[in-house]
């Protein structure tokens, strides 16, 4: 009799697994419900603009001539009880505007994930700055894009980061997913767990402290570009007016072509040049 119940048993949990692996991820969207969360704050006088995004997607556009900083905020949630515990931050800390998406922590059971009601929040951003503005940002998960802002000091879990025409320096710490830099007056210095990194059109150096995998695409740089230790992945290289130095490369091609300056590569890297 014992056996039979501990096969009984055995297989409503792999019946359990399996229903929570086929659960799709569209069911959930199909019943989100959203609601606005929006503010302005005076930014005259400020020195910088400090944000705390979690959970959802994050859009920042620097403006010329704005003398506050907007919010427009989406709110959503799988369930409408869930939506009032979602709250936006907004509000001027001495020289700094403090944004941060405020959020429960949430942790649904495994027989709410088997029925599909996986517990959801989380809140959309997108903020107006002024251009001439310092950023210092801590983002949990969803993509992230900057466009047109000062310098940015990124902390990011995981998402994509899509970074266009940055005034100033720009200093990356990402977990997962990939990196797209496009136009940065300043230098670029990143470290990235995994994901691919393109970086094209930055005036100043380009530095990847650490990359655990992906790979490396930059041309355009009018500094020096530097690998310091890589894990996996190729790294490509064009266009670069200072040296381009690899110190420690775990595996993946090295291929680099119009380096102005010196060319520093491991000895087992030598010769992979392209014209």
């Amino acid at each position: 009799m014992s056996t039979k119940r501990s096969w009984t048993r055995a297989a409503i949990a792999a019946v359990v697994i399996v229903t929570c692996s086929l659960i799709p991820v569209r069911a959930r969207a199909q019943d989100q419900y959203t609601s606005p969360r929006n503010a302005d704050v005076d930014a005259r006088g400020a020195r910088s603009v400090e944000i705390e995004a979690h959970a959802g997607s994050l859009r920042v556009e620097g403006r010329q001539g704005l003398s506050q900083v907007r919010i427009r905020g989406t709110a959503r949630a799988s369930d409408r009880s869930l939506l009032e515990d979602i709250k936006l931050i907004a509000e001027r800390r001495g020289n700094v505007v403090f944004i941060k998406a405020d959020i429960p922590d949430q942790n649904g059971s495994l027989w709410d994930a088997a029925r599909g009601n996986n517990r959801y929040r989380g809140l959309d951003l997108v903020i107006e700055v002024p251009v001439s503005l310092p950023l210092e940002v801590g983002d949990g998960s969803g993509e992230a894009t900057f466009v047109n802002t000062g310098a940015l000091s990124l902390s990011d879990g995981s998402g994509e980061i899509e970074i266009r025409m940055a005034k100033g320096n720009v200093r990356i710490n990402d977990g997962s997913g990939a990196i797209d830099i496009d136009g940065v007056e300043g230098n670029v210095r990143i470290h990235d767990g995994s994901g691919e990194i393109k970086a094209r059109n930055v005036t100043g150096d380009v530095v990847v402290d650490t990359d655990g995998s992906g790979d490396i695409n930059v041309a355009g740089i009018g500094g020096t570009m530097r690998v310091r230790n890589d894990g996996s992945g190729s790294i490509d290289v064009d266009r670069v007016a200072g040296d381009f130095v690899v110190d420690n490369d775990g595996g993946g091609s090295i291929t680099y072509a119009t380096v102005k300056g010196n060319v520093e590569i491991p000895d087992k890297e030598r010769g992979r040049r392209r014209r």
